[in-house]
């Protein structure tokens, strides 16, 4: 039985919300941290590598796993199409699925608290039309002391219609998705996995995936999980920081992926 601790907490500094799901035994299950346009992708930079791979292709699948309360998948909405304008109806609509309902509701609803900074981060990235894609909520004042600098807005009605947000587990989704030509974001939820967890993920995505794939991880991912070493024994390349492709024919046994069962991260 889970306990589920759904407190929303900031950083003074920064509009970054927590959210803790515990085991029966009180340790951490999973996290639902995030923030708009999470530093560890350059977006601007990301959006013009899958711009330039896909430039030939008519049709592009996203599919954004463990997407918390939104603030990544409408920020690389925004960011998307800021930058590419019309091009970017190729890669919409996108999916976004997480296995907590409460995750899905937040994300739906697309209300959010957030900095000066983290403002002036997101318009910069978004080519200075932020408010093309949020709303700003003027008349919103948080009990929190510590959002007395924060700015409440909301993401736009045109905006949340590019995005199906889903209740999902990844391992049931990775064994029916087609990856031909799709992009799977599978960020910052890998230390949840254990070690043979994360290898049997990453050897059904080998195997499932080729040239037209990208898969995009985090930074949480790479230091205490490790993953990037096992994507490297699984043939992905890294192309920018974070976004990989898999190039390389890596021979896997058979065996290495029997069985696979429910793995919630």
């Amino acid at each position: 039985m889970l306990s589920i601790n759904p407190v929303k907490l900031y950083n003074p500094s920064f509009g970054i919300y927590f959210r803790d799901v515990n085991d029966e035994d009180g340790d951490i299950r999973y996290r639902g941290d995030t923030v708009l346009c999470r530093d560890d992708l350059y977006f601007p930079e990301v959006v013009g590598f899958l711009d330039n791979k896909y430039k030939n292709v008519p049709k592009v699948n996203v599919v954004m796993h463990a997407c918390s309360d939104g603030e990544e998948v409408y920020s690389f909405l925004g960011v998307l199409i800021s930058r590419l304008k019309d091009k970017a109806a190729k890669f919409l609509p996108l999916t976004a699925k997480d296995i907590d309902a409460e995750h899905i509701k937040l994300a739906k609803r697309g209300v959010y608290n957030i900095t000066n900074t983290e403002y002036i981060m997101a318009n910069d990235y978004m080519n200075g039309e932020f408010y093309n894609y949020f709303d700003l909520i003027p008349s919103s004042k948080p009990k929190d002391p510590r959002l007395k600098y924060t700015t409440t807005v909301k993401a736009d009605d045109s905006l949340k219609s590019l995005v199906n947000f889903e209740r999902g587990d990844i391992f049931d989704d990775v064994k029916k998705i087609n990856f031909k030509n799709t992009i799977l974001f599978a960020r910052n939820f890998w230390p949840y996995l254990t070690y043979d967890e994360r290898e049997k993920l990453l050897c059904i995505l080998s195997k499932k995936m080729d040239n037209s794939s990208t898969l995009i991880v985090g930074d949480y991912d790479k230091l205490p999980g490790n993953v990037d070493l096992l994507l490297e024994k699984y043939g992905f390349v890294e192309r920018v920081p974070n976004v990989y492709e898999k190039p390389k024919t890596v021979r896997i046994s058979s065996n290495a992926i029997s069985n696979i069962k429910y793995y919630p991260y």
